[in-house]
């Protein structure tokens, strides 16, 4: 019973952002709301691989086929931006995979030098993923079931230093109808 409690309050409170209002009449399978919640999948330059997360090897052929699917234009691509999909450009979608820019960089004599960047993605950052789901209750069975709409894969970012600074959002894809 209290952990039915905690999933409904959880829902109510995730919920409450979400443009959809919560549905208080249920019925077999309505959608009660708009949630979002988020999957580790795992890092491998983590000094303890927990035993929670996807095996290595799954999570590296998972990765690749996502990715290869994202670059393909399998799925609709969208900015991380909170409360807007604005779709990503080719030449965006593009750059973010590989791209050459150059840089000034100082040298010893105090001087500006060009030098270049090339970098091409390298998916093994990404620890985990954040999801869009429609969240549905059956009233005569009472199970929950999600359907996920969106996924946004999040990936570590550095300080200069190599410490951890934080998390980014890459791009929202629309993985449902």
């Amino acid at each position: 019973m209290k952990g039915i409690f905690y999933v409904l309050v959880t829902t109510l409170v995730i919920s409450c952002g979400s443009d959809q209002k919560l549905n208080t009449s249920f019925k077999n399978d309505d959608l009660i709301a708009l949630v979002n919640s988020k999957t580790e999948i795992g890092d491998p330059s983590a000094d303890n691989y927990d035993s929670e997360w996807i095996p290595v090897q799954s999570r590296k052929e998972m990765l690749t086929s996502f990715f290869k699917n994202v670059k393909n234009r399998e799925y609709e691509v969208f900015e991380f931006f909170p409360g807007e999909m604005t779709a990503l450009k080719d030449e965006e979608l593009s750059y973010f995979f590989h791209h050459v820019d150059t840089e000034l960089v100082e040298n010893e004599l105090g001087d500006y030098v060009p030098i270049i960047m090339e970098e091409t993605f390298d998916p093994s950052g990404i620890v985990y993923f954040k999801f869009k789901e429609e969240l549905y209750y059956n009233d005569e069975s009472g199970k929950f079931s999600k359907k996920i709409k969106y996924v946004c894969p999040m990936e570590k970012m550095y300080e200069e230093d190599g410490s951890l600074r934080g998390y980014r959002g890459l791009f929202w894809v629309k993985i449902g109808e």
